[in-house]
């Protein structure tokens, strides 16, 4: 079998092939060391906020992780955001929480499942949903009906997600002690009113003519926690879903404006001019709608009210 492979292989390379020189893994080990190197060296800073519950080596394997996306950024805040994270326990995976790049600016950014997160953290919330529905997908919505009657969803399932058409509403709901809450419908026009009114950093993006503000490159993960966070004004609040808004509307203001201290994150004065980690360039990925999450919910989420 190997002998056939290897005549397989030898019969597809061209001689141009043979003549380029093969990529190395020498400089992205020798990045990550230094990834590393700077982590061990500050990671003190993030991994004493975390909660209990959050393990900090599995933590901070998904800080290492992340580096390479804050090209340009500065220390100070890779810092902020990672402490940022760590004082909420999300991991800033692009799932529950992301750190977005904004010139040299690292960015804490909550998604839609942080919010989630936070939620479960109390002791009376049972379950939160959050789902999209498409074009083609049955569904009713009669506020006046009793719970859980008044809201009803079936999806295509034997239909793709584009076969389901288009989506055309974010919704959430918990159930709370037995008891479904209220739930909270978000449709894109109301999406796109939201972000008129409320964010910042679109409003900055479109007055400069740029297309990089959160709004702008994925739309649907701001309308998905858009959604979310009105969740918030109807379940068990806690101050640390508060402080979680605040911090994420800091986020909305460095990105509009000079970098801002996100509320309730320090950072060590002898860190702020350190040494820099090595960077590259991507962003963290984005989940879109019909992705998998915590009971298949559905989608990514960014957003400022």
């Amino acid at each position: 079998m190997s002998d056939l492979k290897d005549r397989v292989k030898a019969a597809t390379t061209t001689e141009e092939d043979e003549q380029q020189p093969q990529p190395s893994a020498v400089l992205d080990i020798a990045a990550r060391d230094d990834h590393l190197k700077w982590l061990q060296s500050h990671g003190t800073y993030f991994t004493d906020a975390l909660p209990r519950h959050v393990d900090k080596a599995h933590f901070t394997a998904v800080a290492l992780s992340v580096l390479p996306n804050l090209k340009n950024c500065t220390n100070q805040s890779i810092m902020t955001s990672l402490l940022a994270c760590a004082r909420f326990g999300l991991e800033p995976d692009g799932r529950q929480a992301a750190i977005i790049p904004y010139k040299q600016t690292a960015t804490f950014q909550p998604m839609y499942q942080g919010y989630i997160e936070l939620m479960y953290r109390h002791p009376a919330v049972d379950t939160v949903h959050f789902g999209w529905v498409r074009a083609k997908d049955e569904w009713d919505y009669e506020p006046t009906a009793p719970s859980p009657r008044d809201f009803r969803h079936r999806p295509r399932v034997d239909l793709t997600d584009d076969e389901r058409g288009p989506v055309i509403l974010a919704y959430a709901f918990a159930w709370i002690g037995g008891h479904r809450s209220q739930v909270i419908i978000l449709n894109r026009q109301q999406a796109t009113e939201i972000r008129d009114k409320y964010s910042k950093g679109y409003a900055k993006a479109v007055r400069e003519g740029k297309n990089d503000s959160p709004w702008q490159t994925s739309f649907d993960a701001m309308w998905a926690k858009s959604c979310v966070r009105r969740l918030v004004k109807v379940v068990p609040t806690s101050t640390e879903l508060t402080e979680l808004i605040n911090s994420d509307d800091d986020a909305d203001d460095a990105a509009s404006s000079a970098p801002a201290v996100i509320r309730g994150t320090v950072v060590a004065r002898d860190d702020q001019d350190g040494e820099q980690p090595a960077r590259a360039t991507e962003w963290p990925a984005t989940a879109q709608p019909g992705s998998a999450s915590r009971e298949s919910e559905g989608s990514e989420a960014g957003e400022q009210l």
